[in-house]
């Protein structure tokens, strides 16, 4: 199992503890959604629950909150009919199990948005974790406005391709097959 889509409270209680405490870890304000789409328990190979993420509807309204922090709402391919774009948030991995589940959550994310057919992904992202997206992953990503400092650290407003991972997986040796099962999530 890679990932559980949460749709129980004890796996939403294990979602909240993984990422609540890794944006303890860094510093960054606590900020609980209400509209989402799926929240997500990365497992580790041996089913150990080590990180999440979170999928929210993006709205191209200038209203949208994101767009107060980057423009969004303005760049060329997320304004096309045919694309389809979702907000990515709360990704964090367990201090103890980064390193080796890095391409695990990656993944994951990019099997999910190939599941429900995403093309793009936004989202806000810590300037380490970028750079290591564009070296180590050769993530196709567009950085859109330079660093911003938001909610306790800097940020990189980025849209990430991720149709292009997805409709050419081979180009990715990272890339793990979709192992995504609903299930009981453990934290140990």
């Amino acid at each position: 199992m890679m990932y559980t889509v949460v749709q129980n409270h004890s796996q939403l209680l294990v979602f909240h503890h993984i990422w609540t405490e890794v944006w303890r870890e860094k510093g960054f304000e606590l900020e609980y959604e209400q509209e989402v789409l799926d929240r997500m328990i990365v497992s580790n190979e041996e089913g150990v629950s080590v990180g999440t993420f979170e999928i929210k509807p993006y709205c191209t309204e200038e209203s949208n909150p994101i767009h107060q922090i980057a423009p969004f709402h303005e760049q060329p391919e997320l304004m096309e009919p045919t694309a389809h774009v979702a907000e990515v948030d709360k990704v964090a991995l367990l201090k103890q199990h980064r390193g080796a589940n890095i391409s695990r959550l990656l993944s994951a994310m990019v099997n999910y948005a190939d599941k429900h057919h995403f093309n793009y992904y936004i989202c806000l992202l810590e300037p380490v974790f970028a750079r290591a997206l564009r070296v180590s992953f050769h993530i196709p990503a567009r950085q859109i406005a330079g660093r911003i400092a938001y909610k306790g650290d800097d940020v990189i407003p980025t849209i990430i391709h991720v149709g292009k991972i997805w409709g050419n997986k081979s180009e990715f040796e990272w890339l793990l097959p979709d192992t995504q099962e609903v299930g009981v999530a453990t934290l140990v």
